[in-house]
């Protein structure tokens, strides 16, 4: 096992207007929580310095005129006609080296697909990537360049197979949106329902793909107060025998730390241990992987969830016998003080997310599992 952790202190100087949610340290305290459990020190542990994507590898998916509105924008003053791009707004405001942060992050995630194509590591972390909003012309969501689809599309160039794994609490539409018609990419996400969440008008389940990519789409939406019960279980009914059935030659997978109860955008009730139960379910069937850290909009919430799962992916993780000991405390420098305590929802609430979750998943299992001859 080799892997890579890509990381920039450049991250953390991108300075987005005050009030703002986005994160730009999330990086940094994920790579200084990492540095302090000494998981950095390791014979196959490298670390990776990205540089900014070129203009010509973002021409892979955008267009050529938004780039250049990107660049322009760089310079931190907005244009009333920019708003028609998704430029200027409060999801994605104009601010000064809006260009320069967006483009290193495109450039790390671009690395970690190299270092896996140059068979130099065989499971790579980015945590500042997974911009699923972004579109080929517009931005959305906080997302300005989606780095996922440009790395995506260097694989589908060798003509590999992908499987992309989204466990953000926002549904991954742009991703969906450029491979809706292929059966060359497996897109797989999990998120909170569009009735409740951002961007309220994809990912719904009757999304299955469409043409040869009929099949190929598989969306999951929780309702609010799912916990990690319910979550997983989902996640296990469909994720590993999809996996099995695709047989990918590489996974990616978005781990947002905004699925967590404690953070302010989204109503999921999930911990930390899920995510890590998820890496270690998303491990076992991945020849390679790519893992981007994409939502969160807590730092604690971010440093302890990505760092615990960097942990997982190098079987590092803390033992189960330490997290019964400590009950998932939110103190000390082990490992085991990463892990959430359990989450609890009264029983009337689960009933009903419990019902609809079974719900999802037998229509996942009616009409796409069929179409891909997984038998339930």
């Amino acid at each position: 096992m080799r892997t890579a952790f890509i990381y920039s202190k450049d991250f953390a100087k991108s300075k987005p207007p005050k009030g703002h949610p986005w994160l730009a340290g999330r990086s940094e305290v994920t790579y200084e929580l990492c540095k302090r459990l000494d998981l950095f020190d390791r014979d196959w542990v490298r670390i990776y310095e990205p540089k900014p994507a070129r203009s010509e590898d973002l021409f892979a998916f955008h267009t050529s005129e938004y780039i250049d509105l990107l660049k322009e924008a760089n310079k931190g003053i907005s244009k009333e006609e920019w708003l028609r791009y998704g430029l200027g707004t409060t999801e994605c405001p104009v601010y000064k080296g809006l260009y320069d942060y967006h483009a290193l992050a495109a450039g790390a995630t671009l690395l970690a697909s190299e270092l896996i194509e140059r068979d130099e590591a065989d499971i790579v972390f980015s945590p500042t990537g997974g911009f699923h909003h972004a579109g080929k012309d517009f931005a959305a969501g906080f997302c300005y360049i989606n780095d996922i689809v440009l790395a995506a599309q260097k694989w589908l160039n060798h003509g590999k197979r992908i499987l992309y794994i989204d466990l953000d609490a926002h549904h991954g539409d742009q991703v969906q949106a450029a491979f809706y018609n292929t059966s060359k990419v497996m897109f797989i996400s999990f998120h909170e329902s569009p009735k409740t969440l951002f961007p309220f008008k994809t990912g719904i389940e009757t999304e299955i793909g469409q043409g040869r990519g009929k099949g190929y789409t598989i969306n999951v939406p929780l309702l609010e107060n799912t916990t990690d019960e319910e979550f997983l279980w989902a996640f296990e009914k469909i994720f590993p025998p999809v996996a099995q059935s695709f047989k990918p030659d590489l996974v990616m997978a978005l781990l947002g730390a905004d699925v967590l109860f404690s953070d302010p955008f989204s109503h999921l009730q999930l911990t930390n241990g899920s995510i890590s139960q998820a890496v270690e379910s998303i491990l076992r069937v991945s020849p390679k992987l790519l893992a981007l850290g994409s939502g969160g909009y807590v730092l604690e919430n971010i440093a302890r969830a990505w760092t615990l799962a960097w942990a997982t992916m190098n079987g590092l993780g803390p033992r189960e016998e330490d997290y019964m000991l400590f009950g998932g405390m939110f103190w000390g420098d082990g490992l085991s003080s990463l892990k959430d305590r359990p989450r609890f929802v009264p029983d009337s609430l689960k009933e009903k997310v419990k019902n609809e979750t079974n719900r999802v998943v037998c229509a996942i299992e009616d009409n796409v599992f069929p179409i891909l001859e997984i038998k339930p």
